[in-house]
């Protein structure tokens, strides 16, 4: 009887420990919970999509990859929603949204680059997800000294939001949102309501960068992602 008490014990010991070292984003919300604002985020991220690619809206942000590469005018267009879905517990529960648009520009920039660079100037394009069409340019002499390259005036841009039902986080990866790169933030489910969605569109449409100071980097906790805003 003894053995059977002290076994006990120490199982409770060991329980309370491991209670006392559960991370702080181990108080997560239920599978139900964390589904219901993935579904709503989709039902209202479907419909805010759909009224901006009929205004096609101006968007205030500046795409400048620098050498002679930016986009003037951009404006919101060819938006659409899609969802991913995952059997949890033998229930299907929405674990990915995903938002695909293209910022278009008001010309195709232009650029000239000698042949010696032309594959330079190819893969720097390529690296920003950019379609483009290189002409040779010919000197005086009719030798074609130079290339003209000649960038389609769109930029492809992308939102997923990735739910992790064990930790309670949903990471949001922005591809080409308000620059040309790729930054992912870490959000508890519990904050994924209407207002943080508020804020992403503006973010989208240049009009403030509230989004960004809402969660770290992924990966990083404890402090919001400030350092993105002016950079």
């Amino acid at each position: 009887m003894s053995k059977q008490a002290s076994l006990l014990e120490d199982l409770r010991v060991q329980y309370e420990v491991a209670g006392a070292s559960i991370p702080a984003h181990a108080d997560v919300e239920t599978v139900k919970q964390i589904d219901f604002r993935l579904r709503n985020a989709f039902h209202w991220l479907e419909k805010a999509v759909t009224y901006l690619d009929r205004l096609q809206l101006p968007i205030e942000h500046r795409f400048d990859l620098g050498h002679g590469v930016a986009f003037d005018g951009p404006r919101f267009s060819q938006g659409s929603v899609g969802k991913h879905t995952r059997r949890n517990a033998g229930f299907p529960v929405l674990d990915e949204i995903n938002v695909y648009y293209e910022i278009s520009a008001m010309k195709s920039p232009t650029i000239e680059v000698g042949r010696s660079a032309v594959v330079v100037a190819q893969k720097f394009l390529d690296d920003a997800g950019l379609q483009y069409i290189t002409q040779s340019a010919a000197d005086e002499s009719g030798a074609a000294a130079k290339c003209c390259i000649s960038v389609r005036p769109v930029i492809a841009a992308m939102i997923s939001f990735h739910a992790d039902y064990l930790t309670g986080l949903i990471t949001v990866v922005l591809v080409n949102v308000d620059r040309f790169d790729r930054v992912a933030l870490e959000f508890p489910s519990r904050s994924l309501d209407d207002d943080i969605l508020e804020d992403l569109v503006r973010l989208i449409l240049g009009r403030d960068d509230s989004f960004l100071h809402r969660a770290p980097l992924a990966g990083i906790h404890g402090q919001a992602s400030t350092e993105l805003v002016d950079s």
